[in-house]
């Protein structure tokens, strides 16, 4: 199934000289990815509920050209999952481990969404996609009583060279939606550093926090008793169905400073709930 990015009409932003990545961490930009929940715009480390980042957002970006043959990849990955809640016998030994850097020693990482292949066509004003994401959507979900989780959204220029993972990675699209645990440690550094990834143009991050107690699983994934279905609005794009669970989840390069807006963009058709 194809997903389109939906360019919904030109908007002003106010470009900040902060930064758009968690400080200390890289790849960093200050070039900024603007990221909408519903009518919350994010700003770098707002601090949002479970319930308001369940279904994916809307982006925008500033660029100072859009050349129908640049084509970007889209990360959203969470630099806080606490490393002892990791077991290294579950992962893969040549993607996973050592275990990816996170926002801290101690801490790891967890791939929440992933979508290649997007490109601006300048004829019909789209940003289009014609594969579907690599890993669909996983809203955060981090463990019961645990600190607040780093949730950071990283868009990379992407060049001819690029491929997608192997059939053998837990990254590659038939096993990161698959098992959970293909989800864990991935490592921004590495993939920044991959061929065919080209520099971070822009990024934004949120924070999220699970004070409860109980109900969600040990790598920072829903409980068992939640469902996975979705259900799609009158406009196309995907929301949560009803569910008595929260979402599954937990969770340099620098691009030039760019100039020209696009407007909100939609990703339609992305969103999958995983359970480990």
């Amino acid at each position: 199934m194809y997903s389109i990015i939906r360019v919904l009409g030109a908007s002003l932003l106010i470009v900040c000289a902060s930064a758009q990545t968690p400080p200390g961490t890289t790849p960093a930009t200050n070039n900024p990815l603007a990221v909408t929940y519903g009518s919350t715009e994010v700003t770098p480390g707002i601090r949002l509920e479970r319930t308001q980042t369940s279904t994916i957002p809307i982006f925008n970006y500033l660029a100072s050209s859009s050349s129908p043959s640049q084509t970007y990849t889209l990360l959203m990955i969470d630099l806080s999952i606490p490393s002892t809640r990791v077991d290294p016998s579950a992962l893969d030994s040549s993607a996973q481990l050592p275990l990816a850097l996170g926002i801290t020693p101690n801490r790891t990482t967890r791939l929440h969404f992933w979508q290649a292949g997007l490109t601006f066509s300048s004829d019909n004003g789209t940003l289009i996609n014609t594969t579907e994401p690599v890993a669909f959507y996983n809203g955060p979900m981090p463990p019961a009583g645990d600190i607040p989780h780093d949730y950071v959204f990283y868009l990379f220029q992407q060049e001819a060279a690029f491929a997608p993972p192997p059939e053998d990675s837990p990254f590659n699209v038939n096993n990161v939606n698959a098992e959970s645990s293909n989800r864990a440690s991935f490592s921004v550094q590495r993939f920044a550093e991959g061929e065919g990834v080209g520099d971070l143009v822009a990024a934004n991050y949120i924070r999220v926090q699970n004070p409860g107690s109980g109900g969600s699983a040990s790598n920072g994934t829903a409980g068992p008793s939640a469902t996975s279905a979705t259900t799609t609005s009158a406009t196309g794009g995907v929301v949560a169905a009803p569910s008595p669970s929260p979402f599954t989840g937990s969770a340099g390069k620098l691009g030039a400073v760019r100039e020209e807006v696009l407007g909100p963009i939609v990703l339609l058709g992305s969103v999958m709930m995983l359970f480990g």
